[in-house]
Parts: C-alpha cells; sequence; structure tokens
C-alpha cells in the first residue's frame, strides 16, 4: 500500500532550496579558492590532493591511492579539519554537494506524471536487522542530523487524512 501511495513532495520547495544551495556552494568555493590561493577545481579529488598536499603542505603524512594520487576522502579530511581553515570549508561543500546532486535535483523528476507522487520500492528482506529498505529512490538515507537534510525532508507532504512517519528502534 505504501509503495502505491506514493509520497508527495514539494517540488517547488525543492526547486527553491536547490537555489539556495547553489548560492552556498558558490560563497563556499570562492572561500576555498581564496584559502587556497589559486583556482582549482574542487570537484577533482586530484587537483584538491595537489592544493592540499603539495600547495598548502597541510601535512607531510598525505597517504596516497594505489594510483599515486593523494587521498581526499571525507575520513581523511575529517582528521586533518584542525590543520587549515581550508578544510572544514571542503567538508561543507562536498556535504552540500552530495545533497544537491542525490535528493535536491533527482526527486522532482521521479515524480510519476499521473499520480504526482515520488514511488519508491520497500523491501522487507534485505536488511538484516528486519528494518525496511528503500530504493528507486532511496528515501532512507536523507539526513536528520543537519539543517541541510532538514530541509530535504520539509519537502516531503503527507497527503489529506494521513500522516508522514519516520521511526526506528534501538536495542536494549
Amino acid at each position: 500500500d505504501m509503495e502505491l501511495t506514493g509520497v508527495k513532495i514539494d517540488d517547488e520547495m525543492l526547486g527553491e532550496y536547490n537555489i539556495d544551495l547553489s548560492n552556498q556552494l558558490e560563497k563556499l568555493q570562492i572561500k576555498i579558492i581564496k584559502e587556497a590561493g589559486v583556482e582549482f577545481n574542487l570537484d577533482s579529488p586530484k587537483q584538491l590532493g595537489s592544493i592540499l598536499f603539495e600547495t598548502l603542505v597541510i601535512t607531510d603524512k598525505a597517504k596516497r591511492t594505489k594510483t599515486g594520487q593523494y587521498q581526499t576522502g571525507e575520513d581523511v579530511l575529517k582528521k586533518l579539519a584542525d590543520t587549515h581553515p581550508i578544510v572544514p570549508l571542503i567538508i561543507e561543500y562536498r556535504k552540500l554537494k552530495k545533497l544537491k546532486s542525490t535528493y535536491v535535483e533527482p526527486l522532482p523528476k521521479l515524480i510519476h506524471p499521473k499520480t504526482g507522487r515520488i514511488h519508491t520500492s520497500y523491501m522487507q528482506t534485505v536488511a538484516s536487522t528486519g528494518r525496511l529498505s528503500s530504493k528507486d529512490p532511496n528515501l532512507q538515507n536523507i539526513p536528520i542530523r543537519t539543517e541541510a537534510g532538514r530541509q530535504i525532508r520539509k519537502a516531503f507532504i503527507p497527503v489529506a487524512d494521513m500522516l508522514l512517519m519516520d521511526a526506528d528502534f534501538m536495542a536494549a
């Protein structure tokens, strides 16, 4: 029933939020470029690694991938967050960019033309915990602990006489 009913989203709100995220990303990009002292493509791990570990030399213990590029994953950047003001800016940039590309831009495109809702698929036997999981799209990974994630969740609209509920459990 949940799959057939689908979930209504406010695509206009997401469109406005997309513009807001674009503006935030542009401002972060300007700050990051200023901290780096040189123009580079923030979305290129190779260029980012070069800036962080060769130009700014934020650490002398930079790790490399098998292909020789510097590692610039989230786990690496979090460990280096206190080494230079550019690092937290990059972490924030990536977080917002991911939300924009994973949820804010694609969700409105997934609205079914006849129902006006998004119809995800729920699976009962995939998660080892017995929880329901969803796919196409996965509506369970939208962050709740960040303001940006909460903004995306505000776009989900309960239909008349229905309630949207998010529930989880913890083992005692």
